[in-house]
């Protein structure tokens, strides 16, 4: 698979931070999963812990097959009622890749991003907004760096349309060198049952003059307001798109 396509691939995997299902009463607003990320921060001193188990990447172009892995771990903390802070890293990469008489694979930890959330409260009722600007810095190993630093700045207006559903619509550009990456999605939240909720969504990442589009959904179980479970899947729509991303994970709320 070409360089670009598989960057791009793993970009959009990288940002798979987002609430796209339905609130509950009274849980938190996690980020996980989904493209986007919630447009809410959490309470003032609360906590919380949002792990992948993993999510990957997976894509086969002219006989080749890649598959990549990461467990992405990001750390929210609410700092005021409008500001929160983030740490994302990940401890843990795999890359494989096979092809006729070829097989290799790769591990290593990935870059750290450090990022500050801020959510106005807005006077429209039903409507949400939050921003989120980071910076990633290269820690990673060789084969899952940038390999350099990346500046990030992105927006989620969300609408609650009543009855736990929700739409949301996001944009973000990430910065590095001479490069800019954009990445969008849109995505429709719905209650399935009690604590299960589920979402749809549709992405799309474009970069020096390339693109993928992806659409997919996925649903959460959360447990006593504090434990959500997570689980998504998405279909590349273009032949320059990852033939599928999915992902299975978990968050968890300490107030």
């Amino acid at each position: 698979m070409p360089t670009r396509k598989r960057w791009l691939g793993l970009l959009i995997l990288a940002t798979t931070l987002a609430c796209a299902a339905p609130a509950f009463a009274d849980a938190p607003s996690f980020d996980r999963p989904g493209i986007a990320f919630a447009p809410s921060v959490l309470p003032v001193g609360s906590f919380d812990w949002e792990q992948g188990l993993p999510d990957f990447v997976r894509d086969s172009t002219d006989g080749v097959r890649v598959s990549a892995y990461t467990a992405d771990t990001n750390l929210r903390y609410g700092l005021t009622p409008t500001l929160e802070v983030q740490l994302l890293g990940s401890l843990w990469n795999r890359l494989d890749v096979h092809a006729t008489g070829l097989s290799s694979s790769a591990t290593g930890v990935g870059d750290t991003k450090l990022s500050l959330k801020w959510a106005p409260e807005l006077s429209t009722k039903g409507l949400s907004f939050a921003m989120l600007g980071g910076v990633t810095f290269d820690t990673g190993a060789a084969g899952f760096t940038n390999g350099r630093t990346v500046e990030s700045l992105g927006a989620t207006l969300g609408h609650d349309l009543g009855g736990g559903r929700s739409i949301a619509a996001y944009a973000n550009i990430d910065h590095s060198g001479s490069a800019n990456v954009w990445t969008t999605s849109v995505n429709f939240g719905f209650p399935i049952r009690d604590n299960v909720g589920g979402y749809l969504e549709v992405g799309h990442v474009s970069a020096n003059g390339a693109s993928t589009t992806v659409a997919g959904g996925g649903a959460t179980l959360l447990v006593h307001d504090r434990v959500q479970f997570d689980l998504y899947a998405r279909h590349g729509l273009t032949s320059e798109s990852p033939d599928l991303q999915a992902g299975f994970g978990i968050s968890v709320f300490w107030k």
